[in-house]
């Protein structure tokens, strides 16, 4: 199991992820902005079949992945400082739908999901705003949320005000999770949510593992990366 995670994640956080697969803490500087420069979600798209990266995501990324014989393909969009550039590769992507502001998803996510349906949002960062585990959905974006319930999806909508993002008011529910073998892995502690008691719940009676990989308020990194 391939990790990618942003390098500020606590030490704590990182520690755990040791113990799950083989990590890599990402770096950047001068391609995006400081406060998500070390975001995976920001440089990587993770489809279900393949895993998308922007070319100018650093050499280290994509010695890594091939190191590892992770297969990828290199977008078309080149990343820059100043949004939309930022936003190109933070689609939400499952096996049959495609959530984003479509009008600057990198155009190799769209011939790669040419079956799936698109879903277009206002919301740019919506992997940053959104993780589904099993049939939920979970978001911390109000227009995602309605985007979704008009497709019938399951929505948990989380109040995003108590979550920690560098240089931020706050940060969002997706930034700070990903999925490893089916559990719901997240860089902190539901218990310091609004809505933690409730979306706990949920889980529960879904039958949802969550693994909490510290006892903190939750800490968006923009999503972390699991590569089977």
């Amino acid at each position: 199991m391939l990790i990618i995670a942003d390098h500020r994640l606590p030490k704590e956080a990182q520690e755990k992820l040791h113990s799950m697969g083989e990590l890599f803490l990402l770096k950047t500087t001068g391609i995006v902005y400081d406060s998500i420069s070390g975001h995976p979600d920001i440089f990587i798209c993770q489809t279900p079949s393949n895993v998308i990266v922007a070319p100018n995501a650093p050499k280290e990324l994509l010695e890594f992945l091939t190191h590892h014989n992770q297969s990828f393909e290199i977008g078309d969009t080149n990343l820059a400082p100043q949004y939309p550039q930022t936003a190109a590769y933070n689609a939400f992507v499952d096996e049959s739908i495609v959530v984003h502001k479509l009008q600057i998803t990198d155009p190799t996510i769209i011939r790669a999901t040419c079956a799936h349906l698109h879903i277009n949002v206002e919301q740019a960062y919506t992997r940053c705003n959104l993780i589904k585990i099993k049939d939920l959905f979970i978001t911390s974006d109000k227009g995602i949320e309605k985007a979704l319930k008009a497709h019938c999806k399951e929505v948990f909508f989380v109040c995003p005000s108590t979550i920690t993002l560098l240089g931020h008011k706050h940060g969002f529910i997706g930034g700070c999770s990903g999925i490893w073998q089916s559990k719901w892995v997240v860089a902190g502690s539901l218990r310091h949510l609004p809505q933690g008691d409730a979306l706990n719940e949920e889980l529960i009676k879904r039958g949802i593992d969550c693994v909490e990989l510290y006892d903190g308020c939750l800490f968006d990194g923009g999503s972390i990366l699991f590569l089977p």
